[in-house]
């Protein structure tokens, strides 16, 4: 009996339900996971996506507890068995892989694995292909053969799209969450965070800025170099920002930041640092304007200056006014 009849139907039933029962892109992975888990029962697997701006494979999710460390890891475009089969599109089926100059041994040697046979299947949506799932050596020791190819390329068509789905809605998602003019967050997100992170009951600190003598810029130069500026000022906030940090534009020429773990002392430090990296640069040089922008700063501690996102954020605005009224009495102003 083919193990697509029986329990290998209803396996295969339950594993295209999961795949499409979800937009967010982690379920649909881990969908795969117990899906190919149950219907071929390989002692190792791993799903490699395509990085857009490379070609290059990106091992995303993989079976084995000790297989984690090539989560992240990444194949040239063509290397080893799952770079040829994203580079033509076509299933490849591997008895032995010693006898496959097509092999790449890198990924066995790091983790102390032994591949001995394999089967890598392309994920395709209409004609791209978005990656590649290989499975790795079954676990009742026996060669994998055509039916296992059969079911793997039947499951893949469901996974591609699932995927593909999440992808879409992840990028959409994504686009909701950003500012296009500064390229950070805009202020719906951020307050979101904020909130999250007062749930939580953890220890932040939010920065609220504005930028000194902007309408003057915007007066004189007119509203493009405006909106210019506030992008050079979004990228220059954007690079000096650590990973776990949340910088948006509020509005207009603000911008609010969420400091994880910060207290008073962090926070007035993430201030000075921040207004030294807009201070530092030339603005507009492509315009012929060549200014030197300035920010004013100031900050609220979580939960020593406030309960709420509403109140941390009126504590940092009228901080920040005290700053830059104390800058303008020392430029005499």
């Amino acid at each position: 009996m083919s193990r697509f009849e029986g329990e290998g139907f209803a396996a295969f039933a339950r594993a295209a339900r999961a795949l499409n029962s979800s937009l967010d892109l982690e379920v649909v992975l881990h969908g795969l996971l117990d899906g190919l888990d149950d219907l071929l029962r390989p002692s190792s697997w791993s799903l490699l996506l395509r990085e857009d701006d490379s070609d290059a494979l990106v091992f995303r999710l993989v079976r084995n507890e000790n297989d984690r460390g090539l989560i992240g890891r990444r194949l040239a475009p063509g290397e080893g068995i799952a770079g040829t089969v994203m580079r033509t599109g076509e299933t490849l089926l591997i008895s032995d892989v010693t006898q496959d100059a097509r092999f790449s041994s890198r990924m066995d040697q790091a983790l102390g694995f032994a591949t001995r046979s394999i089967i890598a299947v392309p994920l395709r949506v209409e004609t791209r292909t978005i990656g590649v799932i290989e499975i790795v050596n079954a676990l009742d020791e026996r060669g994998f053969d055509l039916d296992d190819v059969g079911i793997l390329e039947s499951f893949a068509d469901f996974a591609a799209i699932a995927i593909s789905n999440a992808q879409a809605h992840s990028a959409l998602l994504e686009l909701t969450r950003n500012d296009p003019l500064s390229g950070l967050r805009n202020s719906t997100y951020f307050l979101s965070c904020v909130d999250e992170a007062v749930a939580r009951g953890d220890r932040f600190a939010v920065l609220f800025s504005d930028m000194d003598h902007f309408k003057q810029l915007v007066d004189g130069h007119g509203h493009m170099s405006g909106s210019a500026a506030l992008a050079e000022v979004g990228r220059v906030f954007a690079a000096a920002l650590a990973p776990d940090e949340v910088g948006c534009r509020f509005g207009g020429d603000e911008f609010a930041f969420l400091i994880p773990g910060a207290d008073a002392g962090r926070a007035a430090e993430r201030c000075r640092t921040l207004v030294a990296r807009v201070s530092e640069r030339t603005s507009l040089e492509r315009q012929g304007i060549n200014v030197r922008l300035q920010a004013s700063f100031g900050w609220a501690a979580y939960p020593e200056d406030a309960a709420t996102a509403k109140v941390l954020l009126h504590v940092a605005d009228g901080r920040m006014y005290e700053s830059k009224r104390a800058r303008g009495r020392a430029r005499g102003t």
